[in-house]
């Protein structure tokens, strides 16, 4: 059983290691196993997925992480894990290409990927997604907007 005692930081650790739940009672286990539709409807567990430590536009639900809850999850093999297990799991659903258009509230997504994985897993994650985008991206480049293709960058 979840002790809603807990922060919601303390949440999200538990969250990654697979011994806990989000906001919507959800594991990641769970949400991980869901179909691209239910990816793409469902908007609220990237946040859970891939934490941060920005507080830029945040719902109530959303862990903003701060250090120690980053040096734990850097810590946590099994956060690790599930984190590049998260990553690839996105690779596949974006893979698809559905969201290579000028604006698309995937972009977001991706740059909330890339920072999390460089912030609490390691450059060469981050970097690996980073390849993975522009690989699949190509020539199609051109078509998303420069503001997303400047964050993907910086992330």
């Amino acid at each position: 059983m979840e002790d809603i005692s807990l922060s919601l930081n303390e949440r999200v650790i538990l969250f990654l290691e697979g011994n806990g739940k989000d906001h919507a009672g959800r594991t990641i286990d769970f949400v991980l196993d869901q179909n691209d539709e239910w990816m793409e409807k469902t908007c609220d567990y990237i946040q859970w997925l891939f934490p941060l430590d920005d507080e830029t536009r945040q719902a109530e639900f959303v862990p903003v992480l701060k250090n120690a809850e980053i040096d734990r999850i850097r810590e946590s093999k099994l956060a690790r894990e599930n984190l590049i297990k998260a990553a690839s799991r996105m690779r596949r659903f974006w893979g698809k290409g559905h969201w290579i258009k000028e604006l698309d509230h995937n972009h977001l997504r991706i740059t909330r990927t890339i920072k999390s994985l460089r912030l609490l897993v390691s450059d060469e994650e981050a970097d690996k997604m980073k390849i993975w985008l522009s690989s699949v991206l190509g020539p199609n480049n051109k078509i998303i907007n420069q503001k997303s293709i400047q964050f993907w960058r910086e992330a």
